[in-house]
């Protein structure tokens, strides 16, 4: 059975949805910054078009075994991570209070 497109952007979403806000968290406990609502839903949604961008061809190479291997797990955990450290330079603000 052929992995649709759409089955491919539900894998997406769920493994890098997760991870996302869970890295958020961690980054704003870590260096008490704060990146404002807009600019972190348009990373959320960065974060997921690009984790589906790597699924595309992992998918084409590894078919159906696409989910018992890590891939989906770690592209979404580093693309996650690699789009808030970007975000949190770019427009974090400290949130320690003066």
């Amino acid at each position: 059975m052929e992995q649709g497109v759409e089955y491919l952007l539900g894998v997406a979403i769920g493994f890098s949805v997760v991870p996302f806000f869970v890295l958020y968290l961690v980054y704003v406990l870590v260096t008490r910054r704060t990146v404002p609502i807009p600019f972190l839903l348009g990373g959320l949604v960065t974060a997921m078009a690009l984790t589906f961008l790597v699924f595309l061809p992992a998918s084409a190479w590894l078919g159906e075994d696409l989910l018992k291997t890590p891939v989906p797990m770690l592209s979404g955990i580093i693309l996650s991570g690699a789009v808030i450290s970007l975000l949190g330079r770019w427009k974090g603000k400290d949130s320690t209070p003066s």
